[in-house]
């Protein structure tokens, strides 16, 4: 394991050498944000080998377990120039159950062991369309983002300054709870998770564009990661096309998603989400990354793969 506290400034020698190694190749170098992985079926060789073949700098890895885990220590000791240590994953079976001695237990290591990142916290999540394929529904999940375990996040990231992200399934009954607590809890970094996936589009008459340009002139602590499935991926339960930003018909994206993340690309987050059943997908997912990428605007391009990831982590400019 990694020593602890992390020694984030050598690491952050390491990480800026690898980030202007691949500009210097005329790469667009990536930060992903939101990745979780299975410390078990993870093979740091090859996937060094895929990182530098598609161009990711560094991923910001969440373990996943039974418990608490200290796992990611192990990848910042086996490789510590492409992982950025982040907490352990808020998912079953450990979370809701046990979120408020999770919680505690993550307050404590954030604040003694230095990381920069909280892991990924799901308080709406539907089924995953792999589990939907194993007939699973152990993530259908509902915690009040304004209840108990909500507050306690949202004030441990005040105290901490510590980001954390949010699975949070967009739905017009969910976002007054959002709202309320980005106004309670001002100091308190956000990231919300796959912007503009939608998956029931009778549950969403209100979200899009326009609404997300709202909340980012309003609540200056919110940020969006960017993964979502690319143009023809549809959610199973549904049938419908869930990733709600491509223009389908043209290419691209949508005008008015890439006039908003050209006006505020500091608010908007390269991510991959890989997870501990999909480490696998790692090409396939930066590839709809890239596309996804292309198709902002040039001045926008560099911030959201990476300037403003390294930003929001480390209060600094890259």
């Amino acid at each position: 394991m990694a020593a602890v506290p992390f020694e984030i400034e050598a690491l952050k020698r390491n990480w800026r050498r690898r980030i202007e190694a691949m500009r210097s190749a005329g790469e667009l170098p990536i930060i992903d944000i939101e990745s979780s992985f299975d410390v078990s079926t993870f093979d740091p060789s090859d996937y060094a080998r895929a990182m530098d073949e598609y161009g990711i700098a560094l991923i910001a890895f969440s373990p996943q377990g039974q418990s608490w885990t200290e796992s990611a220590r192990v990848v910042v000791a086996l490789d510590p120039w492409r992982y950025i240590p982040t907490t352990t994953a808020g998912v079953p079976p450990l979370w809701p159950k046990e979120g408020k001695e999770f919680l505690e237990k993550t307050a404590r290591q954030v604040r003694s062991d230095r990381y920069p990142l909280m892991g990924e916290f799901e308080f709406r999540h539907y089924p995953s369309p792999r589990q939907l394929a194993r007939n699973g529904a152990r993530r259908d999940i509902e915690v009040a983002l304004d209840g108990p375990l909500g507050h306690a996040l949202f004030r441990l990231s005040e105290e901490t300054l510590a980001p954390f992200q949010i699975h949070y399934e967009i739905e017009d009954r969910l976002l007054p709870p959002l709202e309320a607590m980005l106004k309670q809890y001002p100091k308190a970094r956000v990231i919300w998770s796959h912007l503009a996936q939608i998956r029931y589009r009778s549950r969403s008459k209100i979200y899009g564009p326009a609404y997300v340009r709202r909340l980012i002139e309003s609540f200056p602590n919110l940020y969006f990661d960017t993964a979502f499935g690319g143009p023809n991926s549809r959610y199973p339960a549904s049938g419908e096309f869930h990733a709600t930003i491509w223009d389908r018909s043209a290419g691209g994206i949508q005008k008015e998603w890439a006039r908003l993340i050209a006006d505020h690309p500091w608010r908007f987050l390269a991510a991959l989400d890989i997870g501990g059943d999909r480490m696998d997908r790692l090409g396939e997912q930066s590839q709809n990354l890239r596309r996804f990428l292309d198709a902002l605007p040039s001045s926008a391009r560099p911030i959201v793969a990476y300037k403003g990831g390294w930003r929001l982590l480390f209060n600094e400019e890259i």
